[in-house]
């Protein structure tokens, strides 16, 4: 089973909800956190992840090193094209930008990369900053010129097409203005000059689709399905996400499943650290083996939904 998943900033705890198979993958999709200090705590982080047996397919984020760039990664052939992977660490593969793959059946297109908007601020702290995080404008060319009037199922990214930008979860009091967009344009060269199926993206620590866009962040799906990998399926009960309002299931005064009006439920609680309020996320129906999700759970900005 190939899975999907966006940024994951060194938390790798989802993973704890897959049922892993030798044969199985996650794709992330930028800022995996695994070439970040570049010393021996990446090393203990790798050796931590070494012992899922999944493997880790990273698409290159903007909050890490080039792999390329660590002289422990060797480029060899995957998925009928390069990638970069360490010889300790077989399992965690990095994608080489610009690359197409063969992927569960499926032609990938793959472009790392981004601008960090907290540049000043890592810099000034004496965080990580890396200096070539977004491509070359020789790089984009190289891409361009290679993908052109191509057809692929799908592309990976890290950032979006400029077109396709979450506006609504910029940080706020940051100006934009000062902010290079020059990945962002070179991708909407991208899909102007290419036809797709599907386009997954992360870095903006939101979930939303536009079009034939996703945005990933915190929760993962099967790879190329819309089918989202339960968290909370610990009995084999079907998740229905966005069910009802929390509202709706008080009826009379009694608290009751919103489809059959069973009182033999259990009420889902979240993390209580993402919330606002109350932290009632869904009610498990033991009667009709479902979880319905509630629609107006209030999370924290740019935080994943948890169902």
């Amino acid at each position: 089973m190939v899975y999907i998943t966006g940024d994951t900033h060194r938390d790798f705890s989802r993973l704890y909800k897959l049922e892993e198979n030798n044969d199985d993958m996650l794709i992330v999709l930028g800022d995996a956190g695994i070439n970040y200090f570049l010393n021996e705590e990446d090393i203990r982080y790798k050796e931590y992840l070494k012992k899922f047996k999944l493997k880790l397919f990273c698409i290159r984020g903007n909050h890490e090193e080039r792999p390329e760039n660590i002289k422990t990664y060797k480029e060899i052939e995957m998925f009928g094209g390069k990638v970069f992977v360490e010889e300790d660490y077989p399992n965690l593969i990095f994608a080489k930008d610009g690359e197409i793959y063969d992927i569960d059946g499926k032609s990938v297109l793959v472009i790392g990369g981004a601008y960090s908007v907290d540049k000043e601020y890592r810099l000034m702290y004496g965080h990580r900053w890396f200096k070539d995080e977004q491509l070359t404008k020789e790089e984009m060319n190289k891409i361009l010129d290679k993908v052109k009037g191509k057809h692929f199922d799908i592309v990976l990214t890290h950032t979006c097409p400029y077109k396709y930008e979450p506006r609504e979860v910029f940080m706020q009091g940051l100006d934009q203005s000062k902010v290079d967009k020059s990945m962002e344009h070179f991708l909407d060269e991208i899909e102007e000059n290419i036809s797709y199926d599907k386009w997954y993206c992360g870095h903006y620590h939101t979930e939303k689709q536009i079009d034939k866009l996703e945005f990933m962040f915190g929760r993962i799906k099967i790879f190329n399905k819309d089918e989202f990998v339960p968290k909370f399926n610990r009995n084999g009960y079907e998740i229905i996400r966005d069910y009802c309002k929390q509202d709706d299931v008080n009826k009379n005064g009694k608290v009751c499943c919103p489809k059959c009006n069973s009182t033999d439920i259990i009420i889902q609680k979240g993390d209580g650290e993402s919330i606002y309020g109350i932290d009632e996320i869904a009610i498990i129906c033991n009667n009709c083996k479902k979880v319905y999700g509630f629609s107006d759970v209030k999370y924290k900005p740019n935080c994943p939904k948890e169902l």
